[in-house]
């Protein structure tokens, strides 16, 4: 029913992600090499440099994932498992306001433009609508996490009611977990790393339940 009220926003996300799309098949190799040397760049550089590039990057488009996932391995062993996971939790924070507030005040204009020329205008939903639609992006699988804060601020979802507890908590599940395992996984400390694994699977499975639920919400 939401999404059927809100064809604006559906044709956003469609705009976003055949923009996306386009780049990708015009210079996918060039982008697939230039965020490989990145990462190892940023890796090199140190803790600052990789959680800085971690809360900026992917406003551009760079894939979360590489961060998450080498971060524990990487840094874990010098920092300490809880200390990279708290600059990752912090670098998401950054990103996703940073992200907010670029759709919400210097792209919605551009968009409502568009949008105004197709005789159509962008949602500013109830929060009980704007916390269906939070869920359902982050939680279901299939738009990037960019477009998926990019289209939230275009939305002017509530930001500290829904927007940001939200965008915050479902990277921060994988965040524990990868970081755990791979902080283990470093100093070769099994019994973490299976209690990292077992998390990562409650992290799953929660996940999954809250998809089926949303999904037979819509129906």
């Amino acid at each position: 029913m939401f999404w059927r009220k809100n064809r604006s926003l559906i044709l956003s996300a469609v705009v976003l992600l055949a923009l996306a799309a386009l780049a990708w098949w015009l210079w996918g190799g060039a982008i697939k090499d230039a965020m490989l040397h990145t990462m190892e760049v940023v890796r090199a550089a140190g803790p600052a440099v990789f959680f800085g590039a971690m809360a900026l990057l992917p406003m551009a488009g760079f894939p979360l994932s590489p961060f998450t996932l080498t971060a524990g391995s990487v840094f874990g062993p010098g920092m300490g498992a809880w200390a990279v996971i708290a600059c990752a939790i912090l670098a998401v924070t950054v990103n996703v306001s940073l992200s907010y507030w670029l759709a919400a005040k210097a792209l919605r204009p551009t968009f409502e433009w568009l949008l105004a020329r197709m005789g159509r205008s962008l949602p500013e939903g109830p929060v009980k609508s704007s916390l269906e639609l939070t869920l359902l992006l982050r939680v279901v699988p299939g738009t990037p996490f960019f477009v998926q804060s990019y289209l939230l601020g275009l939305a002017r979802v509530p930001f500290w009611k829904v927007y940001l507890p939200i965008s915050v908590a479902t990277p921060s599940a994988y965040i524990v977990a990868f970081v755990l395992a791979g902080d283990a996984l470093g100093r070769g400390d099994k019994l973490t790393l299976i209690l990292a694994g077992a998390l990562c699977l409650v992290v799953v499975l929660a996940l999954h339940y809250c998809r089926k639920r949303l999904q037979k919400g819509r129906q």
